[in-house]
């Protein structure tokens, strides 16, 4: 399954971590002289250290190379020159039989080599978690045994300019209270600045009057600004999936099975109500932690102690997992259905075909944190953290 990629590798530089891409060549390339980079590497591997890994909807082709019944599997893209993207790269994925073996071949990985095993283990943890969104690695390997710098939890370059309109919204209230302003609206200047210097994640001195409002510490104060960055970047995110949430509820309600028996009739009917329910179970367990964050917020804007918006933000690193884990599994199954219907009539579905989709839905939305992972060269079953 391992080959090559041959199209430029520029069409998935992203600049960092998006939740379908991790591009790790490009955080190298920015920040790989500073010391903190070369203390809290990614990987050891210098080669691993500058890929790519993605997360890939398994098509039907894939299936008999793969270990994996997850609908999600992870593949590595490591580049053949990096200085020269166009020149593609060599593909594994992590799911496929015999990736162990032909991955350490590649690196040319000698038996005593000590970082190799470290380096794998933190393949298999990124082959775990469910997306690449910045703040689900932060949730993963702030406080692990062995952290990585600080540059690999930074939104995106894209990211950050698609959100920044919604963001420059949302704290207009706290523009308004810091000048005195009844009339700050998200045109004004200084509504946009404060965004883009709360969204710049090595710009957080400039708004170091924001720490003496909120009465927190240095420290605190770090941790609170990244935390108001994660519930910004999940709010947005929330916004951005919203109406395709709707339109695959409505669709997958109303879908028309064709061709089953009355035993696969009622077997498919059971677990398209499960994944309904699952859906909405997980999509209300995001809202909460929302309103909970506007709640606090609207009283802070309104004159309100700044206490409870300082503890929110403090403890708002805590939501991360659960965030990145409920919008990953939603986001999956909508995209994965938009994009199953392209170039078909809508309306009605084959039972093979449901009794394909329909399972794969459910084991994606299900919220099992820890899993068991085959040993991708024996099929061992061996825990894995997710």
């Amino acid at each position: 399954m391992s080959g090559s990629d041959r199209q430029s590798l520029r069409k998935i530089v992203r600049g960092g971590a998006t939740p379908r891409i991790l591009d790790l060549w490009s955080v190298q390339r920015r920040y790989g002289e500073t010391l903190e980079m070369a203390a809290k590497p990614f990987f050891r591997n210098p080669r691993l250290n500058a890929s790519f890994f993605l997360k890939h909807t398994v098509r039907p082709h894939d299936k008999p190379y793969l270990y994996t019944e997850n609908p999600v599997a992870t593949k590595i893209i490591i580049p053949v020159s990096a200085e020269d993207l166009s020149m593609g790269g060599h593909s594994f994925f992590v799911e496929e039989k015999g990736f162990e073996t032909r991955l350490k071949a590649f690196l040319g990985i000698g038996v005593l080599n000590k970082h190799y095993e470290m380096d794998l283990a933190r393949i298999r943890e990124l082959a775990a978690v469910p997306s690449f969104d910045p703040f689900l690695l932060a949730d993963r390997y702030i406080n692990d045994e062995r952290p990585i710098a600080r540059f690999y939890f930074n939104i995106s370059p894209a990211e950050q300019e698609a959100m920044l309109g919604n963001v420059t919204r949302q704290i207009c209230g706290m523009v308004r209270l810091a000048f005195g302003d009844e009339h700050i609206d998200p045109d004004d200047d200084r509504a946009r600045r404060f965004a883009e210097q709360l969204l710049d994640s090595n710009d957080t001195d400039r708004l170091s009057g924001l720490r003496a409002v909120l009465g927190m510490d240095e420290e605190q104060y770090e941790q609170g600004i990244f935390g108001w960055k994660g519930i910004l970047y999940y709010r947005w995110r929330l916004r951005e999936v919203k109406d395709d949430l709707r339109k695959f509820l409505i669709e997958l309600n109303d879908v028309i099975v064709r061709g089953a028996k009355p035993g696969e009739n009622k077997e498919i009917n059971d677990i398209r109500k499960a994944i309904l329910a699952t859906v909405r179970q997980r999509w209300t367990a995001l809202t909460a932690i929302m309103d909970d964050y506007d709640g606090e917020y609207r009283r802070f804007c309104g004159g309100a102690d700044p206490t409870a918006l300082r503890s929110f933000l403090l403890k708002a690193p805590g939501h991360f997992g659960q965030l990145g884990h409920d919008l990953s599994a939603v986001s999956h199954v909508t995209s994965f259905w938009a994009y199953w219907w392209t170039g078909r009539e809508k309306g009605n579905l084959s039972a093979a075909d449901a009794m394909e989709m329909f399972p794969s839905f459910l084991r994606s939305l299900i919220d099992k944190r820890v899993t068991e992972a085959p040993d991708s060269d024996t099929g061992t079953p061996r825990a894995a953290n997710g």
